[in-house]
This record gives C-alpha cells, structure tokens and sequence, in this order.
C-alpha cells in the first residue's frame, strides 16, 4: 500500500491572499483558512469551540485566481497536501512551518459585496420597452 498525504479543509479566509512570483515567473498565493470545530465537553456537558488556523500555498493560475477573487471572510474548500517545511532565521535558529499546498480551491457562498456592485442593475418588466416589431427583409 502507497503512502497517503491529502487534506480536505473548508473554512474561512482570514485575510486577503498574498500573490507573488518567483524568479522564473510562477504565481504563488499564500492565504490562512480558519477552521472551526464545536465540541461538547464531556466532564461539563457544555459546547466548546476550537479554532485552527491552517497556511495555504497554491501555485500558478489557481493562485492567480485566488488572489483576484478571494477575499478575507470569504468560505473556500481546500484539497492538497500537508508540507512540513523547516528553515533556519536570520538569527541562526532553525524553525518548521506545516501548511497545506492546494491542487485544487473551491469558491464557496455567495460572490462578496464587491462583485455584486458591478453586476448591472436589474430594470423591472414594466420599464422594458418591447422591440419595435418590424417584417424582416429576406
């Protein structure tokens, strides 16, 4: 049986994604999901809430496209992969950041304010004029 990495997360923006390219020209968009999970406490009975806050890193025109349309606030659905990645400061101190890499983001909830701003408004039928009814010359 073969190895398994996939991770399937639905959550919220916690700002805006970041987009930036690197020397040879790809896209890379970096965004922080937070997942909530409610639990009921056992000893106490009572509902309890966990929030995670999750770093995503998605390449090339996915990317691009997250950072045109994505919005802090904005519910998405990630499926990737977990990376553990380790690197050392300025300071000389070796660091690990976990973050999910996304092969694919889904766009969920309705279109923000923004988009909806731009739409054209809707006129009522009773201001539609009809077209002027004319023979066609064939």
């Amino acid at each position: 049986m073969s190895d398994v990495n996939r991770v399937l997360l639905t959550g919220r923006l916690t700002a805006d994604p970041d987009l930036r390219y690197t020397q040879s020209g790809q896209a890379l968009a970096r965004f922080t999901v937070a997942v909530n999970r409610v639990w009921q406490n056992p000893k106490t009975g009572a509902q309890e809430k966990e929030e995670n806050f999750i770093p995503i890193v998605v390449w090339g025109k996915q990317g691009e496209n997250c950072a045109q349309y994505l919005r802090k606030g904005r519910l998405v659905a990630v499926d990737g992969r977990l990376r553990v990645r380790s690197f050392t400061t300025q300071n000389g101190d070796r660091r690990r950041i976990s973050e999910v890499v996304a092969q694919s983001v889904h766009f969920l909830g309705s279109r923000p304010e923004s988009a909806e701003v731009l739409a054209p408004p809707e006129v009522p039928e009773e201001e539609v004029e009809a077209p002027p009814e004319e023979e066609v010359p064939f």
